[in-house]
């Protein structure tokens, strides 16, 4: 083989190599290098057994999108205590309409039903505590129920948090808890409050949550829910057991990034978003939630690289994450069983979070 011919068959195997290497460097369509994708894809699905699904957009414009284990577009994830973000909405909606009153109304006021003083009974046990206890019950507001600050003695995830899911009326369940703090004094997360809450809130509408989200949110988004769980009194939980699509998800992220506008067409105030997503709440602690910053109405806030990013959370890994000056939406779906982790699976996707606003500091 002559000499010239050897250098034209390495240059060819060269720039062949070169040309595959930039290839994989090379943004695709979205914006993301084939590598990146690739790797980011694998670390998701090594890291988290149970992930379903993550979604990443930018600009309204989806840059990422992987299903796994099986998940599809078409697959429904309990997305859990996200629920609670999407109740702040429909609250913002019946403010929008004039229906829901100043938050520092007394829930009892709404809930009238529930406002049974123990000085009607005779001869009752330790009546002067019950007693007191009645009248800080008169206390508790809306705005404590959206901030998480009931004052109940209640804990997340116990046998207590149990038996008020399993009894005949959770509302009396919670409304009857002895008090640990008087309301507005400390942060207790609470999907007992969240549902106090909700039930005021449809009595408020006049009708089941579901029925009210229907028409004015998730129709409008063209989003159909089949399922969201109800109560022993056929209540909606207005803290969890929402049934949705990651692109659902996504849709109801990209309303909140867009300030409560969806299309042509504002579904929520701009107002209502501001508020319900500023720090209600001083919080800059929680063990799931990396660089807390507060909390809002149902709403979690975060640092993420810097970003101030506003997070609906649901257990064992379901997050919509809007990081408004990235103009960026994030979803995460998990699989709930025995691959789930719980609250691992959470921490392990923020910092996936994380990965994605790196590198769109760096554009990419």
């Amino acid at each position: 083989m002559k000499f010239n011919q050897i250098i034209k068959i390495s240059t060819i195997l060269l720039l062949s190599f070169i040309s595959i290497a930039l290839k994989s460097q090379t943004p695709n369509k979205n914006g993301l290098s084939k590598t990146f994708s690739e790797e980011f894809t694998r670390k998701l699905n090594d890291s988290i057994p149970s992930i379903g699904s993550f979604i990443v957009s930018k600009n309204n414009k989806i840059i990422y999108e992987q299903y796994f284990n099986g998940a599809n577009n078409e697959t429904i994830f309990n997305v859990k205590s996200v629920t609670k973000s999407i109740t702040s909405v429909l609250a913002g909606i019946a403010r929008d309409k004039g229906i829901l009153p100043d938050i520092n109304t007394s829930v009892l006021k709404i809930l009238p039903e529930y406002d049974i003083p123990r000085t009607q009974f005779k001869n009752i046990s330790n009546i002067e505590g019950k007693i007191l206890h009645d009248s800080i019950r008169k206390t508790v507001t809306l705005r404590h129920l959206m901030t998480m600050q009931g004052g109940f003695d209640y804990i997340e995830n116990s046998q207590l948090s149990t038996a008020m899911g399993f009894s005949s009326d959770p509302v009396r369940f919670m409304l009857d808890l002895p008090f640990e703090e008087y309301p507005g004094d400390k942060f207790n997360y609470s999907s007992g409050e969240t549902h106090v809450f909700g039930v005021a809130l449809s009595r408020l509408v006049k009708s089941r949550l579901k029925d009210f989200a229907d028409k004015n949110l998730f129709n409008p988004l063209s989003i159909k829910i089949e399922r969201w769980d109800t109560d022993a009194l056929n209540r909606n939980l207005a803290g969890s057991e929402l049934f949705m699509k990651a692109n659902d998800m996504l849709k109801f992220g990209t309303l909140i990034l867009n300030n409560g506008k969806f299309g042509n067409r504002q579904i929520v105030s701009q107002k209502w978003i501001e508020e319900s997503t500023s720090e209600q709440v001083k919080l800059d602690n929680w063990d799931v939630l990396p660089n807390a910053n507060g909390y809002g109405y149902y709403w979690w806030r975060r640092k993420t690289n810097g970003h101030q990013a506003f997070v609906a959370v649901g257990y064992g890994g379901q997050i919509i994450c809007i990081i408004p000056d990235l103009k960026m939406v994030i979803v995460s779906t998990c699989f709930l069983g025995e691959k789930n982790r719980g609250r691992k699976e959470l921490k392990k996707l923020h910092s996936f979070i994380d990965e994605f606003t790196k590198l769109a500091d760096n554009n990419y």
